[in-house]
Parts: structure tokens; C-alpha cells; sequence
């Protein structure tokens, strides 16, 4: 059994014999499947006994998340376009 156990949807974790870190995005209780999305925006799926085998260590979001975004420059993103300033949303509806 893996040290993180039960996968939680948003949060990043790493295979630590393959390296790469990756977002759960989905977990499927009724097919027992857990839908991952790796950095650059590659979407796989893993069987939920075979989660529970794998070398996995939980990981910090990357700093860069525009890794799943294509043709996106670096100078075209300020720390405004972040998605973590856009999820906490108004204070009020008079702020709309």
C-alpha cells in the first residue's frame, strides 16, 4: 500500500519510480478508476487497487501551470491570470 492513500481530486502527487508529478482530476467509485492529468496536460487513468500498489509521494503544485496549455509564453502571463486568484471569486455580489 502506498503512503498517500485515498486519492483526492485536485490535489498533486508523484510515482516516485517514474518522477513526474501529476493532478488527480476525478475518481470514479462506480468503474474504480482514478483520472490523473500530468503537468503537460496528458490525461490517464489508473484502476483504483492498482492506486493503492503504486510508489506514490504527495507533491506541491508546480509553480508554471500553464504546462497544459498550449502556446502560452511566459511573458503573456502575469501573477493576475493565476487560476488560485480567480477561485476564490468576489467577496459580495456588489463587487460584480
Amino acid at each position: 500500500m502506498n503512503s498517500v492513500g485515498t486519492p483526492q481530486i485536485g490535489d498533486w502527487y508523484q510515482n516516485q519510480e517514474q518522477g513526474d508529478p501529476f493532478q488527480v482530476v476525478s475518481v470514479d467509485a462506480a468503474s474504480g478508476s482514478v483520472q490523473i492529468q500530468s503537468f503537460d496536460g496528458e490525461v490517464d487513468s489508473i484502476e483504483s487497487a492498482d492506486w493503492e500498489e503504486l510508489p506514490l509521494v504527495t507533491a506541491a503544485p508546480p509553480e508554471d501551470w500553464t504546462g497544459a496549455l498550449d502556446d502560452v509564453e511566459a511573458d503573456d502571463v502575469t501573477e493576475d491570470d493565476s487560476p488560485s486568484d480567480r477561485a476564490a471569486g468576489p467577496e459580495s455580489l456588489d463587487q460584480l
